[in-house]
Parts: structure tokens; sequence; C-alpha cells
């Protein structure tokens, strides 16, 4: 059995699999180090633990040594690489790539065999595109919905409403309305650009969607066809860190 681990921004994502397969056989979230600390995993059967992270090289020590501590595993850490099954990083300094960015890239580019939008929606929003050839060909970073709203909290007169509801992008009827509904607007014309862009080159490129706000983008983008994958940077690790090799 294999653990695998998202550590994202704001939460890490986890998931136990079998060594040949992507189906979990557990999965859930945590929001900290010491939050992980305290589920039970049966130590017994773990074979390799393997991360993704986004956080700091403390926060990562906490992890490698819990893993030692408590499975006498050696935790695989994923790194950013010039190219990674099939997929190629245009960075000049390719360690500047986010990791979480980069596995999912090759993680979506091994699953359609060609031309990719790829979309995560967290606190920030990351759009990145890679061609026919597996090339990354770039991509955006802006501020998520609700980073755009406390933005906009912090360094305006502007007062939101605890108690939101969800976004719409159309005009708003309210201040609350008119931010996140602009917000979202924004998000929605970033995406429809890129891959109206894309699809004229490639007309068979895939949009996939990963985030906390995928399924709210997938609802109102417009004439798009979107493939909801929520478990794309975890489908990288096997790419990026394969089981026996550390």
């Amino acid at each position: 059995m294999i653990l695998e681990l998202d550590a994202g921004n704001t939460r890490i994502k986890w998931r136990v699999l079998e060594a040949d397969s992507t189906v979990a056989s557990e999965q859930g979230y945590v929001g900290t180090e010491a939050e992980l600390a305290d589920l039970e995993f049966a130590a017994a059967s773990l074979s390799a633990i393997r991360m993704s992270s986004v956080r700091s090289e403390e926060a990562n020590q906490l992890v490698s040594k819990w893993a030692v501590r408590t499975f006498n595993l050696s935790l695989q850490l994923a790194k950013v690489s010039r190219s990674c099954a099939g997929v190629t990083n245009q960075y000049k300094d390719v360690s500047r790539l986010g990791i979480d960015r980069w596995l999912a890239m090759v993680a979506a580019h091994n699953r359609c065999g060609g031309p990719c939008v790829i979309v995560d929606s967290g606190t920030a929003l990351t759009v990145d595109v890679v061609n026919s050839d597996g090339v990354h060909d770039g991509g955006y970073i802006i501020p998520g919905i609700e980073l755009m709203a406390r933005t906009l909290e912090t360094n305006t007169s502007i007062k939101l409403d605890p108690n939101r509801a969800s976004p719409i992008p159309e005009l708003g009827h309210s201040t609350d309305a008119a931010v996140r509904g602009g917000s979202l607007a924004s998000l929605l014309a970033l995406i429809e650009k890129v891959v109206s862009t894309v699809i004229k080159e490639s007309p068979k490129s895939k949009l996939y969607l990963s985030g906390g706000d995928a399924e709210l983008i997938q609802q109102h983008i417009v004439n798009i066809d979107a493939e909801i994958v929520a478990t794309l940077v975890l489908d990288g690790l096997a790419f990026a860190c394969p089981a026996g090799v550390t």
C-alpha cells in the first residue's frame, strides 16, 4: 500500500492505494501536519509514502520525521524536473515552477495522451497549457475567487457578507454579489480565452478542472466541455516518484 499526500496552501489531501492501482482504498483531508500525524494508517501494510508539497521546508521535515518515526519509511518528496513522463518543462529555472502545477500537467497529459489545458482553482487559480508534443507552453496565475474578494475587503472600504452565497457571473444587486460575481466572471473569461486559443490550434484539446472551485467553474463555463479530475496532483506522483524508487 502507498500513502500519497498533496500538501497545498490550505489543506493536505491524502489517499491510500495499492501499488498498481489509482483507486483509493482510503482518502480524506486534514489541515495541518499535526492532524495528519493523528490519523491511523496500517503501518505494516505501507510500502511507500510520497508527497507533493508547496509548504515550507520546516513543514515538509515534520512529515518526513513522522514517516520515519511511525512507519520506518523515507518520505519521497516530489521535485520538479526538466522532463517527466513525456512532458517538458520550459522554465529557464525548472525549480521555479510549482510542484502542484507540474504534477497536474504530467498527469493530465498522460491521461489524454495529447494537448490539454489544466485549471486548478483554489487559493490561487492556475491555468497551464500542454501542447501535442507534451511541451508546457506556459500558464497564468491569478488570485482565486475568495482571495480576490478578501484583497478588496482588506484594501478598500468594502465589507463583505461572511454568510456568502455561491457567486454567479452576472451583474450584482449587492456589494457582495458584485465582488464575488465579478471575481468569478474574470476567472471564467481567462479560462475561456485560453481554451479558445488552444482549440484553434488543437481542436481535440482537453480541459481538466481541479481544486475547490472546480464544480463552480464547470457549472458556469460557456460552450466548453470540461472534466473535473480532483486527483490530478496525486495522480502525477506515480510518475514523479515511481514505486520502488527512493
